[in-house]
Formats: structure tokens, C-alpha cells, sequence
């Protein structure tokens, strides 16, 4: 398994004003991982488990008062919701997200009984449910990316003068440590190339026009079938993150509540 640099590790208090609007200090990385479990209202033994990845400087807290977990609950999907405290430190610390992630989350929840287990993350979160998907392939269920991170534009440009994802010659050598990015952007061209290989978890994509990522987003878009992706107007903040998860709700295949 080739191991992770971190994607963020070069972003400072430059980073802090590229992924979100509002920062806070950067807290300290915890083990195991802060997590807040909300139950389904409707099953008692819900086999499915939706695990909430914040942006990096959110707090998970912030899914409560934003709504996303009434959104769940009001649309009577049979899922038990995990809330994940997987602040900035996870990622600039070696990507130690993707180890946490297995072992304070997606193990644990397979020992208790889930069959099933998806990752909805945000900016940041979005980028960490990538890059566990990347390195634990076929244990996701699928994964829902609203605003993610995908590394510097430097690299999104290259990938539109090549003509696109599906055109980009993606590295095949080791790669430096600061380029885990093209690690990511690798593996997403598999949307384009491998439709439907078994170890791609269904990806879906939401991003406001004007994010100051959505050019990142765009090209990702190209390469997922339509139903997929998901779009808004404005920025990379919560009213935006809002409105494309009461989008998505309705077009991800989760269990419903029995009738």
C-alpha cells in the first residue's frame, strides 16, 4: 500500500482561507476519533451506516444545526448516522484520516453488524472518503463528495489541457510526497475508464457554481453519469452544502423506513 504525505500537509493559514470561508485553530488530532451516533428512528437494526465527514475546520456539531441529520430522518431512510470530529489535523498528518477512518469507524462498524457503509464528507471529508475508498477498495458502499478538495489547480490544469480526465496520461511511477493529488485524480479517471468496476463505490458529486473549487469539480463531473452530479449557485459554505444534500437525499439508493 503506498503511503500517504498528506494532500494538505503544505496548507497553512493559506489553506485555512481556500477551504473554508470561517477557521478556527487547528485542533489537535485525538485517538480514537470523536463520533456522535444518531440512531434511525424507524429500525431498531439499520444495516446501514452514513458516516458524516465535515470540512476541515467544521465541526460535526455543525451537521446537527445545519440539518443534514433531520434531513435523513424527514425523508424516513432506514440509517443509523455517525457524525465524525475528522478535523484538519487528520489530513495534514501523514492523511492519517484513512487509518482513523478504519479503525475508529468502518471496522467497528462492520464488527457490529453493518453491511453497508457510506461516507458523506464535505470539502476536506470529501477528499478523505476518496482516499479511503483508494486504499480500502470494495468496503464502501458509496460515497457522497459535496465541494471536495482535490488538491491545487495547478494540477486540475494540466488535467483540462490534456483534454480532460479521460484524456490525462495519470503518472504510473511513485510520486513525490506532495503530489498525493495525483494519486486521487487517478483513481477518479477510473469513473470514466472502468464504469462499473467492482471496486468503485457509486460516487456522487455536488458542488455551487461559483466554489472557488467548482473548476475542479467540473472536470470530475465529466467523467459521472449525469444523475449523479449535483449543482447549486454560490460559494463553499453551508447554505450551498445544504441545499445539494436535500438534492441528493432523494436519488441515493439507501433504505427506506417500512411503510
Amino acid at each position: 500500500m503506498k503511503r500517504w504525505h498528506g494532500v494538505l500537509a503544505l496548507l497553512g493559514t493559506a489553506g485555512c482561507v481556500a477551504l473554508l470561508a470561517g477557521c478556527a485553530p487547528m485542533r489537535p488530532p485525538t485517538v480514537p476519533m470523536d463520533s456522535f451516533l444518531h440512531k434511525s428512528p424507524c429500525t431498531a437494526d439499520a444495516s446501514t451506516l452514513l458516516v458524516l465527514l465535515p470540512g476541515a475546520y467544521s465541526e460535526p456539531g455543525e451537521f446537527v444545526r445545519e440539518g443534514f441529520v433531520a434531513a435523513v430522518e424527514e425523508r424516513r431512510l432506514a440509517v443509523d448516522v455517525l457524525r465524525v470530529d475528522a478535523q484538519l489535523a487528520y489530513y495534514t498528518q501523514g492523511m492519517a484520516i484513512v487509518q482513523r477512518l478504519h479503525e475508529d469507524v468502518v471496522a467497528p462498524a462492520h464488527a457490529r453488524g453493518y453491511t453497508s457503509v457510506w461516507i458523506a464528507g464535505i470539502s476536506a471529508g470529501g477528499l478523505g472518503a476518496m482516499a479511503y475508498a483508494i486504499d480500502h477498495p470494495g468496503e464502501l458502499a458509496g460515497i457522497v463528495a459535496l465541494a471536495p478538495y482535490l488538491g491545487e489547480r495547478a494540477t486540475s490544469l494540466d488535467i483540462a489541457h490534456a483534454g480532460g480526465l479521460l484524456r490525462w496520461h495519470a503518472p504510473t511511477a511513485e510520486l513525490p510526497g506532495d503530489r498525493d493529488e495525483l494519486r486521487v485524480w487517478g483513481w477518479l479517471q477510473r469513473y470514466g475508464t472502468e464504469p462499473g468496476a467492482a471496486d468503485l463505490p457509486p460516487l456522487f458529486l455536488g458542488f455551487a457554481r461559483d466554489d472557488r473549487f467548482a473548476f475542479s469539480h467540473e472536470l470530475l463531473a465529466a467523467v459521472l453519469p449525469a444523475e449523479r452530479v449535483f449543482t447549486t449557485d454560490g460559494g463553499h459554505d453551508w447554505p450551498e452544502w445544504r441545499r445539494l444534500w436535500l438534492r441528493s437525499l432523494p436519488v441515493l439508493p439507501l433504505p427506506h423506513c417500512p411503510s
